[in-house]
């Protein structure tokens, strides 16, 4: 059986499910390339969708998932949450602590805090940022390195004592 590459669009639709976990497994795939293993809730903890332990640090953090940059004064009581997010279109991810990114955002983009929408909800999203906001967040970006890793890449590491 062979099955048929979809888009973006017929794999998720307008299913805000279907989108979470579209970008769950691309936001995983990039950052297991950083050492991270991704582990999906299947309700949010502590503002959680996923938890990402990292192998060197041993240290694993909370992360909430977006399809946007999102900052939101309700994840501020999790001075521990982090965002995770594409942003530019160019298959980065970029995954900061939620309080770093208001931090950047007050400093690079204060408008966004005198938005109607800010008014009014206490949040603010944005699909691309501003030229300022995607040069403060280069170093919170990720991208793959990769595009696969078969078993002959794999016996090469291991070869050279790199698995």
């Amino acid at each position: 059986m062979r099955f048929n590459h979809v888009t973006y669009e017929e794999k998720t639709g307008r299913n805000s499910k279907q989108i979470e976990t579209y970008n769950f497994h691309k936001a995983a795939a990039v950052l297991t390339e950083y050492g991270f293993d991704c582990i999906r809730l299947s309700d949010d903890w502590a503002g959680a969708d996923f938890l990402a332990h990292h192998r060197d640090t041993k240290s694993t953090l909370q992360v909430q998932l977006k399809a946007a940059l999102v900052i939101d004064e309700k994840y501020l009581p999790n001075a521990e949450l982090y965002m995770c997010f594409p942003l530019d279109g160019t298959g980065n991810w970029y995954l900061i602590r939620h309080r770093r990114l208001m931090e950047i955002a007050k400093e690079k983009a204060p408008q966004w805090f005198a938005s109607k929408r800010w008014k009014r909800d206490k949040m603010y999203w944005s699909w691309s940022g501003n030229k300022v906001i995607r040069q403060a967040l280069e170093e919170f970006a990720y991208n793959s390195r990769y595009e696969n890793l078969g078993f002959r890449e794999a016996a090469k590491l291991k070869e050279a004592g790199h698995a």
